[in-house]
């Protein structure tokens, strides 16, 4: 595909890469206001904070096989910039060459609750921990690797559990760096309680047709901005004249509540859609956590399956809670399953951490009057103006992922990654502006005239930029555009 092509001040926009929600994006202003009064908020602040690396935890129930327990099985990710790689003597493993290792190691302490409360009240008995370890040498080939974001392991653990109330407390370590975790409450069902329901992110669209077999999700307690996914419900046991119905509602969490916003979605449930005689596993294929179905072994009750498609294209990157509600015949409402999760965008580029520093690197792409314009009014006023702006010129506006701006706004974070110079950061530089504006050349030539400085030719299919270099640290002018 051809990259797209800004042409300044007319913007004739021709996109290919998808992009993201304009709801939630300037998270950093959650920072404390003294923090705000104390600097200017700036680019290179937010890549700062942007450069955390994420670990995952998340826990599912599944029947253990063979027994009258449940087993929780733990999931987890670790991307590879937490894990602390170093260098090693090169060693060849099939096709890979090794050069790098890490050696992080996972602990989950689980620790079975007495006061039945799903609170998990301090005041509580609790009864002796069980500890549970986990630890892998892993290889990677290039320092890329090592530091990338986009490139993870995965793992799981397992414990077989009797009914109760437990809390889980997960810890990664890698090499000095330590993540700590703390899971809310959860309760492992008796097999003949029929007010509970689990829920299973699937991270693959498929039929539900056993023999079944799809990778989980695995972000912990989020799924991915601007894409679908599947969910899986298991209705333990099932009561024929009962109705069940599932609800999606965004909601805004603050530090003091968490209050329910729209209903983005409102589904019944058709029990003749449900699946039974089947019982679920979790295990490592490929790499990673799988979620199947398979016949069950004997004709105990396993309830009942239910695969549900989830338009999470069209939600903003916000948190959402999801709960299955039972209605008995005659009988009042009761919640089954309930969960709180965030559609979790990945990737999102830098500057959309902040509203006034996505404001500002629009200036490479408007005149200096529309530059005023969205810089003008209060916060409300500016973010109104911000989003007005790409939504008149979103490629697909019937989803929350607007392709267009997200591939300018990555274009920021591309000239500053590779064009920046102890001068000038790489957005401000002649190379980092074209590109902000014109996309990846179709072609780059670098040649090195006698006695001259080193030159640099960027094709592309009407037009070229010829630049050359100043400093010899990669700092090259514009000299001539054809």
């Amino acid at each position: 595909m051809k990259p797209m092509t800004f042409r300044f001040l007319q913007l004739p926009f021709a996109l290919n890469i998808r992009s993201a929600s304009m709801a939630v994006f300037f998270a950093i202003l959650l920072l404390p206001v003294s923090d705000l009064l104390a600097q200017r908020i700036t680019y290179e602040y937010l890549r700062v904070r942007d450069r955390q690396p994420n670990v995952f935890f998340e826990y599912h129930v599944v029947p253990d096989a063979g027994t009258s327990d449940m087993r929780l099985v733990t999931t987890f990710r670790l991307e590879n910039n937490f894990l602390a790689f170093r260098r090693m003597r090169d060693e060849q493993q099939g096709d890979q060459v090794r050069r790098f290792f890490a050696e992080p190691t996972v602990q989950l302490n689980i620790r079975r609750r007495s006061g039945g409360s799903d609170a998990g009240d301090d005041n509580s008995e609790s009864t002796p921990v069980i500890t549970r370890t986990w630890s892998e040498t892993i290889f990677a080939e290039t320092y890329e690797q090592t530091q990338s974001a986009v490139s993870f392991h995965q793992n799981l653990i397992t414990e077989s559990l009797q009914p109760g109330q437990y809390r889980l407390e997960s810890n990664a370590r890698a090499n000095g760096r330590t993540r700590r975790g703390l899971n809310p409450s959860f309760r492992i069902p008796d097999p003949s309680d029929t007010d509970l329901a689990f829920f299973y992110f699937l991270d693959q669209q498929t039929e539900l047709h056993p023999p079944f077999s799809t990778p989980l999700m695995n972000m912990g307690r989020n799924v991915y901005f601007g894409r679908d996914h599947q969910l899986a419900i298991w209705l333990p046991t099932l009561e024929e004249d009962a109705d069940y119905r599932l609800e999606i509602h965004k909601v805004r969490i603050s530090r003091q509540d968490t209050t329910v916003q729209d209903k983005v979605m409102e589904h019944e449930i058709n029990q003749e859609y449900l699946v039974s005689g089947f019982v679920q596993k979790i295990a490592m294929e490929d790499d990673r956590p799988y979620f199947s179905l398979t016949e069950a072994a004997d004709d105990s009750d396993t309830g009942g399956f239910y695969l549900l498609h989830v338009p999470n294209s069209t939600y903003e990157n916000a948190h959402y809670r999801i709960r299955v509600i039972k209605t008995p015949s005659g009988g009042e409402p009761k919640t089954i399953a309930r969960r709180t999760y965030q559609s979790l965008w990945l990737d999102m580029p830098v500057s959309l951490l902040n509203l006034d520093v996505a404001i500002d690197m629009m200036r490479f792409i408007v005149d200096d009057d529309q530059y005023r314009e969205l810089r003008r009014g209060n916060r409300q006023q500016r973010e109104e103006r911000f989003r007005k702006f790409w939504a008149e010129r979103d490629p697909s506006p019937e989803s929350e992922y607007n392709e267009l701006m997200v591939e300018f706004f990555r274009r920021i974070d591309y000239a500053y990654d590779n064009f920046t110079t102890p001068q000038k950061p790489g957005y401000e530089s002649d190379q980092g502006k074209i590109y902000i504006r014109q996309g990846e050349p179709d072609r780059r030539e670098r040649t090195f005239p006698p006695n001259q400085p080193a030159r640099e030719v960027w094709y592309y299919a009407d037009r070229s930029f010829v630049f050359e270099a100043t400093t010899g640290f990669g700092d090259y002018r514009l000299i001539d555009r054809r």
